[in-house]
């Protein structure tokens, strides 16, 4: 995939193994951490909002898009620690901080490592408990990800037909920008099974809620009421009436992105890091 203007492709080592990040944009810097089998170009559709705000630095986390597997296990703390090795690499020590989906638990993660060096935290589709995810997605990651079933399950994935309807039918629905569904489809065929497996694993079992609702930092969480794995009326319980915690339901989508969502989700971003108000429709819906 072509690199958005303004951005440059680095690399650098983390543990001794190959790790990924672009950088690029100005103005204070934010790390961005990709979602699951994802990689920095999952931010593509961000950038128009972020590069003139931000400094962005987005690492490939390990075993995903260009970035080579741990040795060790694939956790949310082990992939929050090479996120912080990119970070170092480009210089930045204090930063906002954004997590897309299985990203949040490693932004939070991150956050928890270095509490002083984060500013604000945007999280998008967020993973924040077990309780917040859709029961029916529980279900499907513990028949997947089990040992007899998993190698079928990654011989599936690459396989392109199998591969688009499972994710239109369960988890993306219908609608998404073209070009994110073929740049999701090459990251899914380079990621690292086995990271793969640990990552989603970790993620499912974390309970990050009362971090995010006691960190005491500005928190921008962006959902959508056709999520098919996170739950956005329990999110939004949960978040309801917490300082400093701003819930916008994108109305036009859902886990994965359209048009409109990505239209609409670059205004709030916009707003956001801005410190503006939130736009008028997503104030409306997120208290809907």
């Amino acid at each position: 995939m072509t690199l958005a203007a303004g951005l440059e492709e680095r690399f650098t080592t983390h543990e001794g193994k190959a790790l990924r990040y672009l950088i690029g944009g100005s103005g204070p810097p934010i790390l961005l951490c990709h979602g699951f089998i994802g990689s920095a170009e999952n931010f593509t559709d961000w950038f128009q909002a972020l590069l003139p705000r931000r400094t962005v630095v987005v690492p490939d986390l390990p075993g995903f898009g260009h970035s080579d597997p741990l040795i060790g296990g694939h956790t949310a703390t082990s992939l929050a620690r090479a996120a912080l090795s990119a970070a170092a690499d480009a210089g930045i020590d204090r930063f906002d901080l954004g997590g897309l989906c299985l990203g949040a638990p490693v932004a939070l993660a991150l956050q928890r490592a270095r509490p002083a060096a984060v500013h604000r935290l945007v999280l998008h589709t967020p993973l924040l408990a077990p309780w917040l995810v859709r029961r029916r997605f529980h279900v499907q990651a513990g028949v997947m990800l089990s040992r007899p079933v998993y190698p079928l399950i990654v011989w599936l994935g690459h396989q392109r037909v199998t591969s688009d309807l499972y994710k239109r039918l369960m988890v993306e629905g219908d609608g998404v920008d073209p070009q994110q569904v073929e740049a999701n489809f090459a990251n899914q065929l380079r990621a690292s099974p086995r990271a793969a497996r640990e990552w989603l694993r970790d993620g499912l079992r974390r309970d990050d809620l009362a971090q995010v609702r006691g960190s005491g930092h500005r928190v921008l969480i962006l959902v959508a009421p056709e999520d098919r794995i996170v739950n956005v009326q329990r999110v939004a319980r949960a978040v309801a009436g917490v300082a400093g915690v701003e819930l916008a339901v994108v109305a036009e989508g859902g886990h994965a992105w359209n048009d409109a969502m990505i239209a609409h989700q670059g205004e709030l971003l916009a707003a956001f890091l801005d410190d503006l108000p939130l736009p008028l429709r997503a104030a409306e819906s997120a208290a809907a």
